[in-house]
């Protein structure tokens, strides 16, 4: 039966999926035959990971060559090692970290996406499975601003390092605060050289080329909350 109904999704350039286990095998499926791309979106709730996990093991088992997986995840979930886990599934596999990710969404070679609002499970009743171009387009073009904007989760996780010693939390907030080095370096009771050294060290792993992307950077890695 759920073979019928996703033969027949594959018709539809918009349908809506009220069974979570056709939706599951949907994602399933839709990974498993990517061709040159995938672009995950992962929600922190329910059994997001696990499904996720399933997914990429599917299209593992298939030994692409060439197929760019792109997991963009929330910062609650940098310490569950199943996400760094799902780097080692298959060659291509990429992992960032944006705040703010609440729903769950899936873009297969930019032709096809499946999407799930709200905090339930990822992929779960009710689904959307669009095939229209020009909505799988501006959705991708929206997860790609968010993906270029987020910090890769190995940097994230030297940058948690970084902000827990050396009031690295501070410095950072001041810098999205727009403090002037004089005044940060007075506040934080150290010298402006060593104010700038540290400024230079965070930006140096934030990937900015300056204090105003550094800015835009943390936020939307969630790291200005840490």
């Amino acid at each position: 039966m759920q073979n019928t109904q996703i033969r027949a999704l594959e018709e539809s350039s918009l349908a809506v999926i009220g069974d979570r286990a056709v939706a599951v095998d949907a994602l399933i499926d839709l990974v498993r035959r990517a061709e040159t791309s995938v672009t995950l979106l992962v929600p922190p709730a329910g059994d997001a990971l696990r499904l996720v996990t399933d997914a990429l093991e599917a299209l593992a088992g298939r030994h692409p060559d060439d197929t760019r997986v792109r997991v963009l995840a929330p910062p609650e979930l940098a310490s569950d090692a199943r996400l760094a886990g799902l780097e080692t599934l298959l060659d291509g596999v990429e992992i960032r970290l944006a705040a703010g990710v609440r729903h769950a969404a899936a873009v297969i070679d930019q032709r096809v996406a499946l999407v799930r609002a709200g905090e339930a499970t990822v992929f779960g009743a009710e689904a959307s499975l669009v095939r229209a171009p020009s909505v799988v387009r501006a959705l991708y073009d929206i997860l790609m601003t968010a993906w270029y904007r987020a910090a890769p989760l190995t940097r994230y996780q030297r940058l948690q390092e970084c902000l827990r010693r050396d009031s690295g939390a501070r410095i950072l907030r001041m810098l999205g605060e727009g403090y002037t080095d004089e005044v940060a370096a007075r506040e934080l009771d150290i010298s402006v050289r060593t104010y700038r050294r540290r400024v230079a060290d965070i930006m140096r792993l934030l990937g900015a080329r300056s204090r105003f992307q550094a800015g835009l950077y943390a936020a939307g890695a969630g790291l200005l909350r840490a």
